[in-house]
């Protein structure tokens, strides 16, 4: 019931689960740092150029990495237009990150209609999209989760989902070392980021 309640707001930023890993720091209160660094389960997705995609790919970058959809009206357009501004505040370290964002509505989020949305951000993100459920795995993973509102299956075309809003680190070896809350200030991920690309 609570959980019902939680993800009733369209597009509403849905509750991470607190990770076991998560270790205290000194770091903000909106970062949580996974210490040990935990590793991840790769996966296989779809890019906005039709290719396949794994997670290892990116490997030897450091990954910033969030969940959405390109129907979103709030949550992921505020969410990549951060990782543009995150991307230009990172100065020269920038060619060391790769931008991953990742739908949860595979039904439309098509790699085409991918592509064109990212034009509206910087193409050059890596928009990955596969049907729901295989997604819904991924994003488990970091404790994060979705709901798509469908009127109980019946499909239209302008239903929304509900999803975790959280920003995912890994690290250049693919393990997951942090998450920055949705609240978190641009500056506050980027001086972090700094500190560990340095």
């Amino acid at each position: 019931m609570i959980l019902l309640l939680l993800l009733a707001a369209a597009c509403a930023p849905a509750p991470v689960a607190t990770t076991p890993t998560a270790a205290p720091t000194d770091a903000p209160r909106e970062i949580t740092v996974i210490d040990p660094p935990k590793p991840v389960t790769d996966f296989m997705l779809t890019n906005q150029n039709g290719d396949t995609v794994h997670l290892s790919d990116f490997k030897g970058k450091t990954v910033l990495m969030a969940f959405g959809y390109t129907h979103c009206p709030d949550v992921c357009p505020i969410t990549l237009a951060r990782f543009k501004q995150i991307k230009e505040k990172l100065g020269d370290t920038r060619d060391q990150v790769a931008f991953v964002w990742i739908s949860v509505d595979g039904a439309r989020d098509t790699p085409q209609r991918i592509a064109e949305y990212l034009t509206m951000f910087d193409p050059a993100f890596n928009g990955l999209t596969a049907d729901s459920e295989a997604v819904r795995t991924i994003i488990s993973e970091y404790g994060g989760l979705f709901q798509i509102n469908n009127a109980g299956g019946m499909k239209k075309d302008n239903y929304t989902v509900d999803h975790t809003a959280s920003h995912f680190l890994l690290d250049a070896e693919g393990r997951w070392i942090r998450t920055y809350s949705y609240t978190s200030a641009v500056d506050t991920i980027v001086t972090d980021m700094l500190k560990l690309l340095s």
